[in-house]
This record gives C-alpha cells, structure tokens and sequence, in this order.
C-alpha cells in the first residue's frame, strides 16, 4: 500500500518519543562549508530538496547514527559500485554528540507508528513532496526531531536523525552543546573498508593516459 497523506498533527503528537541525548551522530558536508550544521529550505521543485525539508523560513538539517549511514545518504548518486576518491576529498564527517538538552525525536520506526500512516516509503520511496507534507505535520504536532530509517543503507541497520530549526546555517537551536569533530574521509579505514563491505569500489587519483 503506498505512502498516504498525514493525519492531523494532533494524532502525530501521540506518536512514541525517541531520546536523543548523548546519542553519537554523524554528518557528511562539503568542504566549501564553514561548518557542518545547514538547515535546508523548500524551493520552487519539491523533488530537488530533501525529503523533509521544510518552508522558509524553516529548514531540515540531516544526520545518522551511524558513519557509513551518514556516507552512504550523502554519496547516494554514486550508488552503482564506483565512487571517485575525489568525491571523498570534497566532504569532511562531522561526528557530534547530541547534548541533554536535545529534543526527544518522533520514533518513526516503530510499530505503533504504523496505525498512524508510517509505512518504509516515508523515509525510502514516496515522492518528496508527500514527504515534506509529512515533514509540515509532524512540525506542526510539535515534533523537532524524527527517527527514521535511512533510504540508501539496504541494511536497514542505520537510522537518519531530522533536525527542524530555522533555515541556514547555525548551530541547533542555538544550543553550543551541539559540539563535533571534523574527520577526513578519503584516509579514513572504517570509511573505506565500510564502502567495501556495501560494494562500493573507491577509485584512486590515476594519471592521464600519455598523448604524443
């Protein structure tokens, strides 16, 4: 059965709570960004943003419980087995961990989830402007957060953890707690041994071949 429209935002309230606190989370961002912690905004074409990207002013940062969950979601075009290391060298890891103060997540991974709606395609499949409706709802029924799989581990062992803040560039709720560490990820052994593990063959630098 397909992904449906949301129920009101009154019966997503009763959805199950999911602690974040202390909780360790990994991000994938582009060296051309200051940080890694960017809330991002619908545009004019829903399929170009993310799956639950909110209106402006509001916006959706994205995170994984897991590095190569974080990995994976970020180098999703590169799926079919060849990934350039150049496209490693472009990104940094952020690995932060959730403080105290974090706000309990919606379990969108629950059973008790299902009686509301929620089917796999929530997070794998439905178009995106169903699931941005979705992502209005779920903000509306007061949620900050979600649990939710993650589309591109076809494990089903990684979790994506949604952030909803004001869009743009900022720490969560203007929370210092919200600390990280930046890692490298073309030298990174768990990085490269784990894309081995999922198929995916890292493509060294090679020199161009000689033209007389």
């Amino acid at each position: 059965m397909p992904l449906s429209e949301p129920p009101a935002p009154v019966e997503l309230a009763r959805l199950p709570a999911r602690p974040l606190a202390g909780r360790e989370l990994h991000r994938v961002f582009r060296t051309s960004r200051r940080s890694p912690w960017w809330f991002s905004s619908l545009g004019d074409d829903p399929e170009a943003a993310g799956r639950f990207d909110l209106p402006a002013p509001d916006g959706a940062c994205y995170l994984a419980t897991t590095v190569l969950g974080a990995v994976l979601e970020a180098l999703q075009d590169f799926g079919h087995g060849v990934l350039p290391v150049a496209e490693l060298r472009a990104r940094r890891r952020a690995v932060a961990r959730a403080p105290t103060s974090a706000p309990p997540a919606a379990q969108l991974v629950s059973a008790r989830a299902r009686g509301l709606g929620v089917t796999q395609a929530l997070w794998a499949g439905a178009p995106r402007a169903l699931t941005q409706l979705w992502a209005r709802a779920l903000r509306r029924a007061g949620w900050r957060t979600l649990w939710t799989g993650t589309q591109h581990d076809p494990t089903g062992q990684s979790r994506t953890v949604t952030l909803f803040d004001e869009a743009g560039e900022h720490l969560p709720y203007g929370d210092s707690g919200w600390g990280y560490q930046v890692k490298l990820l073309a030298d990174d052994h768990e990085v490269l041994n784990g894309l081995a593990r999922y198929g995916i063959v890292v493509l060294a630098d090679f020199d161009p071949p000689f033209r007389p």
